[in-house]
């Protein structure tokens, strides 16, 4: 009986040892672009509770994460843990954005991108013309061997990514944003993450809940009207939306432009200048600001380009 036993105990072992084998395999066979379509579908098919931490500039901004990909609606939560309370839900395709200082309202969206870039949760094949990705090392990260993979930019004309990708379930557990020199502008690392077999008891509360209403439904947008606008933009951008409307907080009328690269995002904005705007404005950092003046207009440009890219956007419009 013992030796029976014995035997049970060496074929188990085996198996567990061909498992872990094949699948050390399987994760070796994976290139760049294998492990970034991995990590976009754990993030778009996974149940999980999570918290993270989100640093751009100074701010420090922790939060709580949770995602149902249960049917019949896949359910995502984002709440932010210090100052003002600030939620988001996804719903399906519908996000929602609940402030406790301003007006709540719904946007059209796949995925909550205040974190993340709404990209991560799309096949790399979207960003293979102006993003190239590449295997890193192995590391460890929140107690969990994870992937290192390396998302640069083709031309120096916008923001790279490292990201760390939990080998076991795809899950993205770090991400850091570079500039053109490598410094750090924005970064974002999981504390804890509970991976689930059923949706968090959170979203399964909320799942009644009423939307508040579309932007697009509660705000008047025009054609632009002003006379000057952008002539140029870096490589691989395209204008996504143009429009004019009221800024929320103020009357200001503005004409409103925003390119992306499947990746990124920024906006050019064109409003009549007035003696109580500011102009000459240059911020670097996850969200780089620039403005300046062309005529009797103020331009700005925002968004996740570096300043030296920003600067000639806003140049550029004639």
């Amino acid at each position: 009986m013992i030796t029976r036993l014995y035997q049970s105990l060496i074929a188990a072992t085996a198996i567990v040892f061909m498992s872990v084998a094949s699948a050390q395999e399987t994760q070796k066979e994976l290139d760049g672009e294998g492990w970034f379509d991995r990590m976009s579908q754990a993030l778009t098919t996974l149940n999980f509770e999570a918290s993270l931490v989100h640093v751009h500039g100074h701010q420090i901004e922790p939060y709580q994460w949770f995602q149902s990909a249960n049917s019949p609606q896949n359910q995502e939560l984002l709440i932010r843990m210090n100052g003002p309370d600030f939620r988001i839900l996804r719903q399906g395709d519908r996000v929602a954005h609940f402030h406790t200082s301003a007006s709540n309202y719904s946007l059209i969206a796949d995925s909550v991108s205040v974190i993340l870039p709404e990209a991560f949760t799309k096949p790399f094949a979207n960003l293979k013309d102006t993003y190239q990705v590449s295997i890193g090392g192995g590391a460890r990260v929140l107690g969990r061997n994870a992937q290192h993979l390396r998302v640069i930019s083709r031309d120096n004309q916008r923001y790279s990514y490292s990201l760390w990708v939990d080998r076991a379930s795809g899950m993205l557990l770090k991400m850091i944003m570079h500039d053109q020199r490598g410094d750090i502008v924005e970064q974002m690392q999981l504390t804890s993450l509970s991976i689930r077999q059923d949706s968090p008891g959170v979203l399964k509360e909320i799942t009644n809940l009423e939307m508040p209403p579309l932007l697009s439904d509660i705000r008047i947008f025009n054609k632009p009207g002003f006379s000057v606008k952008p002539s140029w933009q870096p490589q691989g951008f395209e204008l996504v939306n143009k429009q004019s409307h009221h800024l929320v907080s103020e009357s200001t009328l503005v004409d409103h432009y925003l390119y992306s690269d499947g990746l990124t995002e920024y906006s050019v904005y064109i409003a009549r200048l007035t003696e109580d705007m500011e102009t000459d404005v240059a911020l670097s950092s996850s969200q780089t600001l620039f403005t300046m003046r062309y005529n009797d207009y103020l331009i700005t440009v925002v968004g996740q380009v570096p300043l030296s890219i920003a600067q000639r956007i806003a140049q550029e419009v004639k």
